[in-house]
């Protein structure tokens, strides 16, 4: 019997407000495969983050922003949303100190309760497959004012190696999240013009092997930058996109 809304939503709380997660080992492996491809990621997102400044933002989340926002970058506000009290309080703290406003909200992003047309831009990091993407999305869409723009960071499940490892290691994510795969794109098409920077397939190989020679350390080394530039390059056919991990979705409201 599949289940609610509710009690995805519940499940979904309870593991982030007690820190259920187990991601030790694949943080190890993270290192090494990403550790070129974070560079080119913060060299886009840097790039993509120019349009939040002076406009109204809102994080489908609680704190990436910190992580993302640079010195240069000033909303006019960002509202931060997210179903559980310690992932949003976490937002709070990042928060206390920033020279623009900054409010927090207990919200569902299934059924954001925003008026409509209210923010210029939603954006987020590793959340939409955490959600009912069609209902999410609809709202998204609904609070963005006309050409109002998206920004998110997702992880990718179209790769078959990668099925199988998520299905090896489940602790590493919540029951019920479900990385991006082709029908997303669809559903996401309907609402917005979107484009992608696609990441990680031979830097995860490369990566692994990495791991195994030299340990968690020395993470700029060869093999992993060998494992970037054939990412970059192969990131640019079409043909090849099912095969890599992460994706920076970046378009337009229609």
């Amino acid at each position: 019997m599949s289940k609610t809304r509710e009690e995805i939503n519940q499940t979904e709380k309870d593991y982030w407000n007690e820190g259920k997660l187990q991601r030790s080992k694949i943080k190890k492996l993270r290192r090494h495969a990403f550790f070129y491809s974070y560079k080119r990621e913060k060299k886009i997102l840097n790039k993509l983050l120019e349009d939040f400044n002076d406009k109204n933002v809102l994080e489908i989340g609680s704190y990436v922003w910190a992580a993302w926002f640079n010195e240069n970058i000033k909303p006019k506000s960002l509202s931060c949303i997210n179903i559980s009290e310690v992932e949003l309080e976490n937002g709070k703290k990042n928060a206390a100190t920033k020279p623009f406003p900054v409010k927090h909200h207990i919200m569902d992003a299934n059924n954001l309760t925003f008026e409509d047309e209210t923010f210029d831009i939603v954006f987020g990091g590793a959340i939409l497959h955490h959600l009912d993407i069609e209902k999410s999305i609809g709202h998204i869409h609904r609070v963005l004012k006309p050409g109002g723009k998206i920004v998110f960071l997702e992880p990718l499940n179209m790769n078959p190696l990668y099925r199988i490892y998520r299905k090896m290691n489940p602790q590493e994510r919540t029951p019920d999240e479900h990385a991006l795969v082709s029908s997303d794109f669809k559903i996401i098409r309907q609402k917005f013009s979107f484009n992608h920077y696609f990441f990680d397939f031979f830097s995860v190989v490369f990566g692994f092997i990495s791991l195994k020679i030299f340990g968690d350390k020395n993470y700029d080394n060869w093999i992993n930058k060998l494992g970037y530039n054939l990412d970059v390059f192969f990131s640019k056919i079409p043909f090849f996109h099912s095969l890599f991990a992460r994706v920076i979705i970046y378009g337009s409201k229609k």
